[in-house]
């Protein structure tokens, strides 16, 4: 595997793990930070491409329901068919 190409998908992972806690758009930002360091078709083909930005997509939304995996649970528990009645 190319050196340089790692370099870009560490690049590529820090700006969406930046981006992912801020309220602004995490996947905008990683187009664009791609494009700006040629992570582009035809350079690369274009489903590695895809492939790799849904990964990295899974990644950071995995982590955060890792983190508030206390809170989520608890509102679904909370969401019991019978607590308002149906």
């Amino acid at each position: 595997m190319e050196f340089i190409l790692i370099i870009k998908a560490v690049a590529i992972g820090i700006v969406e793990g930046i981006t992912e806690f801020l309220p602004v758009s995490s996947t905008g930002h990683m187009i664009i930070v791609g494009n700006f360091i040629n992570f582009t078709a035809p350079t690369y083909p274009k489903a590695y491409i895809d492939m790799f930005e849904v990964v990295i997509q899974l990644g950071a939304i995995l982590a955060i329901v890792v983190l508030y995996w206390d809170k989520i649970f608890t509102s679904l528990k909370n969401l019991a068919p019978g607590k308002w009645g149906l």
